[in-house]
């Protein structure tokens, strides 16, 4: 019924051979990058330092982490942290934090719990108390209540469990002994 008819073969060298030589793509010179609007200096950049929460995140919620983290987003619930946490200048949390370090540079209202310091930088406002072994108040910040050295809390090391985790210690915490942690009671 249908008669498939076969093509005659190519011959690719022929073809080659009488292509047409295309003189080569004009180079156009490349513009310069914008200078970026807001500079960070090498020493508060955020590059390489564990997680982000990003400026358009909004997390409800008590947060456990065990990494180095930067909130620019809001955040309203208790962190547990056992490294360092900085509160990027977007940065909002409504609740109490525990961690090893803390850096804020935007708004925290709730008490701060530091194992070895808490570092208000310029533009940081917080409504609450601090209790740490350090603390480093810059020019421009502001602290609405008190400051406690001498009862530095201990921050217990936190692990979370996640699937194919390479950490075989890494476990899940239950729901109390998580409440625990996050209220310190």
């Amino acid at each position: 019924m249908w008669k498939r008819e076969r093509p005659a073969p190519v011959d690719l060298e022929h073809v080659l051979s009488e292509a047409p030589v295309l003189p080569p793509p004009a180079v156009r010179p490349v513009a310069p990058r914008p200078a970026p609007l807001v500079e960070v200096p090498a020493e508060r950049s955020f590059a390489g330092r564990g997680s982000t929460l990003g400026a358009t995140l909004r997390f409800k919620g008590d947060l456990v982490a065990d990494e180095d983290l930067v909130i620019q987003g809001q955040v309203e619930g208790s962190i547990l942290h056992s490294r360092s946490l900085t509160i990027g200048a977007q940065g909002r949390v409504r609740g109490d934090i525990r961690a090893r370090r803390i850096i804020v540079e935007g708004s925290v209202d709730g008490n701060l719990y530091a194992l070895e310091s808490v570092s208000l930088r310029p533009g940081a406002t917080v409504h609450g108390d601090l209790f740490a072994a350090g603390v480093a108040i810059d020019d421009g910040a502001r602290l609405t209540g008190r400051i406690d050295m001498d009862n530095a809390p201990t921050v217990p090391t936190v692990s979370v469990a996640v699937a194919d985790s390479p950490d075989p210690g890494a476990r899940e915490l239950s729901a109390p002994e998580a409440d625990t942690l996050l209220t310190g009671s």
